[in-house]
């Protein structure tokens, strides 16, 4: 990793000097080794660390150890993940991973860097019955689909049929003031759920006096059922260098780091390629570039604060706001943390002065096409489903959709003409949506819910470690009423705060039917 200069805004507490003193001995991080395969100890003395501090990082990340994993996210758990878990137990250790980011061929596992998932064609009993055969298994290497329901293509501009294949002409930007006054005229909001005004957070950013300053793409898309990054991040990778590019003009920046879950062995070697390229091209190097750090499994990190202690070779663990990243932020640097689907917008905006009213959505479950669709915000989710997924299977009838991941909503059938959009339907988030039918009881989303919570609670803060534990253990309405209004109000971070979302929904909508 780039060196980093002592901290600009005073003398460092202990704290401080420990984290950049465990994230920059020497290249790389504690994360980075783990990754490698190296021994705590190894990694303690070279690192000069506590043995018992990398420890406790190994400890909070799921994707060190390098076995076989069976993708448990909401498509593949409700498409047959148990049954496709037992079956691999009998070849070998089988462990778990909350998403792979193959939900519309659900269900998945990951072997090695390698994703295998089910054709759609057959049944996980003949995939399974050839998978093993042979030198090799048998890999499933079908596209995702996409599709553009908007008039005009934006974030899939390079992906759609038809479209002109992505180059490096993203990178013919403005300047970065002039970068800034697009998107602010633009009024570009995050797509990674939480919608904030880019412009905003940009400015925020460049106005913190600080002598270096780091942009970095979130690429940590865990939500089940999300899997638009991913595309865009194997598929198109230089729209979000070049927004970065952009990124790093408007505000200063010479360093920027993409973020990238572990769980995407497949984008990190595009994104390196990519890099690669553009670098030799010369819109890479100097004054700006960019590196690809790995995540090492840990859904929290994709919380922003998480996300930079991962960074740093820390445990991911999310801290409280203020201060933003935007004014300390990575080895307390002012740092523009941005979903990549979001970057890949920006070169658009700033070259064409236009803005952008659409949203990418990732559609798997219950539907005869599921893919990636463009749709303009404030399209109705049925439209969606309809249009653009080709409805639901002959014979099956739609009850309801998790929008959002397990953080988000939960929409009944009857809800489906709701228009997508921030406004309309807060909490809908990255726009993951997959659709559940009459296979699929409330109580079994709910206990679907409940284990994910737990799981993936980081327990740094109270009301989530303990609440998350205790959610599938209540049995009246009123109890886990008050359960989840502690975990709202009590929670450090947006995982906890945001676990009551779907829970509630499904109270709302099924009543007792959710309870044991």
């Amino acid at each position: 990793m780039f060196a980093v200069e002592s901290n600009p805004l005073g003398r460092p507490r202990l704290l401080e000097w420990a984290h950049r003193r465990a994230a920059h001995p020497t290249e790389g991080s504690a994360v980075d080794d783990l990754l490698q395969g190296k021994s705590d100890t190894a990694i303690a003395e070279g690192r000069g660390l506590p043995r018992a501090t990398v420890v406790g990082i190994r400890s909070f990340y799921d994707q060190v150890e390098p076995i076989p994993r069976v993708c448990d996210g909401t498509a593949c758990h409700f498409s047959g993940s148990t049954a496709l878990r037992e079956r691999l137990t009998t070849i070998g250790p089988v462990g778990g991973v909350r998403c792979l980011g193959h939900c519309y061929a659900a269900p998945a596992f990951r072997s090695g860097d390698r994703v295998f998932a089910r054709p759609r064609r057959a049944t996980v009993e003949s995939w399974l019955a050839e998978w093993g055969e042979g030198p090799e298994p048998l890999e499933d290497l079908v596209p995702v689909h996409r599709e553009s329901l908007a008039e005009e293509p934006v974030v899939f501009r390079h992906l759609v049929r038809g479209a002109p294949p992505a180059d490096f002409a993203d990178y013919d930007l403005p300047a970065g003031e002039a970068v800034l006054a697009a998107l602010e005229a633009a009024r570009l909001r995050g797509r990674g759920g939480a919608a904030y005004p880019t412009a905003a957070k940009w400015k925020a950013a460049r106005d913190t006096p600080a002598p270096e300053r780091w942009v970095v793409a979130n690429g940590d898309e865990g939500d089940p059922g999300s899997y638009v990054d991913r595309l865009l991040l194997e598929e198109d990778p230089q729209a979000i260098l070049a927004g970065m590019l952009a990124c790093g003009r408007a505000i200063g920046a010479r360093r920027g780091v993409v973020y990238i879950r572990a769980e995407y062995p497949r984008a990190q070697a595009s994104m390196r390629e990519a890099i690669g390229a553009a670098r030799q091209a010369g819109h890479l190097g100097k004054p700006f570039d960019v590196e690809v750090i790995s995540g090492a499994g840990s859904y929290v990190c994709g919380e922003e604060t998480a996300l930079l202690r991962s960074i740093e070779g820390l445990r991911g663990e999310p801290r409280p706001k203020p201060p933003f990243p935007a004014q300390a932020g990575l080895f307390g640097l002012p740092t523009v943390v941005q979903n990549v689907e979001t970057l890949s917008i920006v070169p658009w905006i700033a070259r064409t002065g236009r803005g952008s009213g659409t949203k990418a959505v990732s559609v798997s479950g219950a539907v005869r096409r599921p893919g990636a669709f463009e749709v303009s915000l404030g399209i109705p989710l049925r439209r969606v489903l309809e249009e653009g997924a080709g409805g639901a299977p002959a014979g099956r009838r739609w009850t309801m959709a998790l929008v959002g991941g397990p953080m988000g909503r939960v929409l009944p059938e009857r809800w489906f003409d709701r228009p997508l959009s921030y406004e309309a339907l807060p909490g809908m988030g990255h726009a993951g949506v997959v659709v559940l039918d009459e296979t699929v009881s409330p109580r079994a989303l709910a206990e679907h819910l409940f284990a994910f919570a737990r799981a993936e609670s980081c327990g740094t803060c109270t009301p989530c470690r303990v609440g998350t534990a205790q959610l599938a253990a209540l049995r009246d309405r009123s109890g886990l009423g008050r359960l989840l209004d502690t975990l709202e109000m009590g929670s450090l971070c947006g995982f906890g705060q945001g676990v009551p979302r779907p829970i509630r929904d499904l109270l709302e909508h099924f009543g007792d039917a959710v309870l044991p």
